[in-house]
């Protein structure tokens, strides 16, 4: 006659349930649930680090303080601040370098974390323009481990004067950059018939026509740039490419700088 292992010990309990209470004293049991959602948040955190690390990105300004920039300054310097707040606020890491030039060349600091910016104040516009000496010692030593999207953003509204460098010597220098997977821009304030336009300009100095663009400093134009720049490291981040329509809030305003407003950002602090 078969033993019954389930029968029912004086106390109620049988002795499945014995045997099982002297094993979870003997070797604790294995709670499934939060074992499977220590794996899955160990997975998310892996993932996030990733995105990361895949989407750190340098911002590199080279800005023209020459006389016919005065007026500029002020506009400039308040939306290059605004824009490393917005930065900071964002999970990815941003690095920003900021280059000035007139006659001379004047990096201000290079590739600082905007989480450890600080504001940065005005400065004076005067002098002649330095255009090919400023875009060789912004852009030279721009390689950094670790950052994956490149921006170098040039904004003028002239053309070369002083220079020790050559324009072939920058046209190859900027030609390299690009091949290399690094985006040139070229923002060029129109502000005379005579001095030529964006996309002629660009082809000089061997940037890509199609990221350069006329802009109006006029009203809400400088700082729909600075938006801009933002929604191409935005667009960059999600999808690994630069919409081809990038300039056309820069376009929209440059056509009409009185009517066109950059968009309200609110901020969450």
């Amino acid at each position: 006659m078969s033993k019954n292992n389930n029968m029912v010990h004086s106390n109620g309990t049988s002795k499945l349930a014995l045997l099982r209470q002297k094993r979870s004293i003997q070797k604790q049991e294995i709670d499934i649930e939060k074992a499977i959602d220590g794996f899955a948040t160990t997975l998310d955190d892996k993932k996030m680090l990733e995105e990361i690390a895949k989407n750190s990105a340098s911002v590199d300004l080279i800005i023209d303080r020459s006389g016919s920039m005065d007026g500029t300054a002020s506009q400039i310097v308040t939306e290059i601040n605004q824009f490393a707040l917005r930065q900071a606020a964002k999970m990815y890491t941003t690095k920003l370098s900021l280059t000035l030039f007139n006659r001379s060349v004047s990096q201000e600091f290079s590739r600082v974390d905007v989480r450890e910016y600080a504001p940065i104040s005005s400065w004076y516009c005067e002098g002649g323009t330095n255009i090919n000496d400023a875009v060789v010692t912004a852009m030279k030593d721009s390689y950094e481990k670790g950052i994956n999207h490149k921006l170098h953003l040039l904004i003028t509204d002239g053309q070369n004067e002083y220079s020790l460098n050559d324009e072939d010597y920058v046209k190859e220098l900027i030609t390299k950059k690009q091949m290399a997977g690094e985006h040139v821009f070229l923002l060029y304030n129109k502000r005379y018939e005579s001095q030529g336009d964006a996309k002629i300009y660009a082809m000089h100095l061997g940037i890509d026509k199609n990221f350069a663009v006329n802009f109006d400093r006029n009203g809400d134009g400088i700082k729909i740039i600075f938006q801009t720049i933002e929604d191409v490291l935005d667009g960059l981040r999600m999808n690994g490419e630069i919409s081809k329509d990038w300039a056309r809030a820069i376009t929209a305003h440059a056509a009409d700088p009185l009517q066109v407003k950059a968009r309200e950002v609110k901020y969450l602090c």
